[in-house]
């Protein structure tokens, strides 16, 4: 007989009893070191019930902002998102941008929704979208599509063709028939689709304009040279070159040289008879020259020196 059986002096105990009281020493002994060793994991799943729970209160204090019009409200409550929602990440930057384009942010929204389209689960290449990947990419299109309403309406049509083209780049295989995206997305790739063919109308019909501008400089040149140079020159010629010397030839010049060829004087050239101070000069020289042959005629008559005729 075992001497660890024997109970204390002065305490009876049957071997039974002394074998029972050491099996519940060595349970409760494992009981504790089982809870201490589930603590950690029983304090991890608290928390992630409790981010869980506030992730969904938050969520729909946001989502109550949001259809109330708050859009500021609800784009904080959904920063918050970030930190709470651990599952799902990628829906704190989708209720972001999707709140900060109701407010009309769009560049801001952006920037979110890409956030957001890098951590939504994608599908493999070759395969159809998710309809959680489709939605993030839906509400993105429309941020770039707004970007591209905003250039178009400031006459920038190349940054708004530009930006259409990214729209319909990020809702490839979502807007299409029987994709996940569903008729939102349908709708906004056709929307788009005109948007760009409009802008980029609109972006030719600017470079053509711009184009006849620049061409309308030089051709300002060729139309005063045809007005002012070409044509003003052959009319001052017709009439006042070529035309006025002809009619002063025929009742100036002939009709003048006559006159002028008895007294002495030589016709005018067509230049000349333009020049009123030339013909002043030659009407001077005419009268001075008269003067004095008349008075060459009155000193030849009294000497006897011009009684030759």
């Amino acid at each position: 007989m075992s001497t660890d059986l024997l109970p204390p002096p002065g305490e009876f105990r049957t071997t039974e009893e002394i074998r029972d009281a050491q099996f519940h020493e060595r349970l409760a002994r494992r009981r504790k070191l089982m809870l201490l060793w589930s603590a950690p994991v029983v304090a991890i799943a608290f928390l992630a019930v409790l981010k869980l729970l506030s992730a969904t209160v938050i969520n729909l204090a946001g989502t109550s902002a949001y259809d109330n019009a708050n859009y500021v409200t609800a784009t904080d409550r959904f920063e918050s998102l970030e930190f709470f929602n651990v599952v799902q990440p990628w829906k704190a930057h989708f209720n972001q941008g999707t709140a900060i384009y109701a407010s009309g942010d769009f560049f801001n929204a952006t920037v979110q929704l890409e956030v957001a389209l890098g951590l939504v689960p994608q599908a493999p290449q070759g395969e159809p979208r998710g309809e959680d990947e489709c939605k993030v990419r839906t509400n993105y299109s429309l941020a770039l599509e707004g970007l591209g309403d905003e250039a178009s309406i400031a006459s920038d049509f190349a940054t708004a063709t530009d930006y259409y083209e990214q729209a319909q780049t990020i809702l490839s295989d979502c807007g299409e028939s029987g994709g996940n995206g569903g008729e939102e997305a349908q709708e906004a790739e056709e929307r788009q689709q005109q948007s760009q063919e409009q802008s980029e109308q609109q972006q030719q019909e600017q470079e053509q304009q711009g184009q006849d501008g620049q061409e309308g400089d030089p051709s300002e040149s060729p139309s005063e040279g045809e007005s002012g140079g070409e044509s003003e020159s052959p009319s001052e010629g017709e009439s006042g070159g070529e035309s006025e010397s002809p009619s002063e030839g025929e009742s100036g010049g002939e009709s003048e040289s006559p006159s002028e060829g008895e007294s002495g004087g030589e016709s005018p050239s067509p230049t000349e008879s333009v020049d009123p101070r030339q013909e002043e000069l030659e009407s001077r020289n005419q009268e001075a020259q008269e003067s004095r042959e008349a008075s060459e005629q009155q000193s030849g008559g009294g000497n006897g020196s011009g009684q030759n005729w």
